[in-house]
C-alpha cells in the first residue's frame, strides 16, 4: 500500500544544534476514534460495538453504541457461556436486529467522524483478534466501496502504553463512567483515557530529555 507523502517533500527535520528535539506526541493524530467490540469468543462474530471520538486529553467529543442480541452472532457454545456471565450492554446502546446492522452503524460512525474531524486516527487497545476481525467484516460487507476507507494506520494503544513505560497487560483502576468491565462503551472510555495518559507520559519524557541535553551544553 502506498503511504501518504503529500507533505514529505517540504518537511524539514527540526534544527536541534546537537540537542534532542522535543516531539509533540500529544498533538500528532489527534483526535482519536477509539472503540471496543464484544464478540462470541475471540474468533466468533461480533454482536456489540461502542466508542467515540476523544481528544488528546481523553475528553469525549462524540460517542456511540450499537448491539444485537448475542444469539444472532455466530460462535461456540462455551464462548456464549462466558458472554452471558461477563458482558453487559449499556441501556444507551441502540439495538440492531443482526450483526451486519451493528457493523453498518459502526461504519457510518467512522465515515462521519472522518468527515467532521479530518485527519482523525483510529485506535484500539489490543486490536488482535476481536477488533481486527470486526473491521475485516465491515470491509467485506461492501468491499467495492470500503476497500480504501479503512483506518491507516490503526494505532494500538497497548503498544503506545508499552513505549510510555506502562504495562499494557496490567489491570488498571476504572473511573465511575468506565464501569463495568466488558461493557463496550465503558471499555472504550478507559482505553481512550489510557491512551491520553500514555501520550502525556511520552511528551513529558521528551521534555525531560531535552532539558537534560540543554544542561550538558
Amino acid at each position: 500500500m502506498t503511504k501518504n507523502v503529500n507533505s514529505s517533500k517540504n518537511a524539514q527535520p527540526p534544527k536541534t544544534k546537537g540537542k534532542r528535539s522535543v516531539v509533540a506526541v500529544s498533538v500528532t493524530c489527534s483526535p482519536f476514534f477509539v472503540f471496543d467490540v464484544e464478540s462470541i469468543g475471540l474468533h466468533g462474530q461480533a454482536f456489540a460495538v461502542a466508542g467515540g471520538v476523544y481528544d488528546r486529553e481523553g475528553n469525549t467529543l462524540h460517542e456511540f453504541a450499537y448491539h444485537c442480541h448475542p444469539s444472532q452472532a455466530d460462535g461456540e457454545f462455551i464462548d456464549r457461556e462466558w458472554v452471558d456471565a461477563n458482558v453487559t450492554i449499556s441501556i444507551a446502546s441502540t439495538k440492531k436486529a443482526y450483526p451486519k446492522g451493528v457493523r453498518e452503524s459502526f461504519w457510518n460512525e467512522w465515515l462521519a467522524a472522518k468527515e467532521k474531524w479530518p485527519g482523525i486516527t483510529m485506535a484500539v487497545e489490543c486490536g488482535w483478534p476481536v477488533e481486527a476481525r470486526f473491521l475485516n467484516a465491515c470491509i467485506d460487507d461492501d468491499r467495492g466501496e470500503r476497500n480504501w476507507s479503512g483506518p491507516y494506520p490503526m494505532h494500538e494503544i497497548a503498544s503506545i502504553m508499552l513505549a510510555a513505560g506502562m504495562n499494557p497487560m496490567a489491570t488498571y483502576e476504572r473511573l465511575p463512567n468506565e464501569l463495568p468491565a466488558h461493557e463496550p462503551i465503558a471499555d472504550a472510555r478507559q482505553s481512550a483515557r489510557l491512551l491520553a495518559t500514555a501520550l502525556k507520559s511520552l511528551v513529558n519524557a521528551e521534555v525531560r530529555h531535552g532539558a537534560n541535553d540543554a544542561d550538558l551544553d
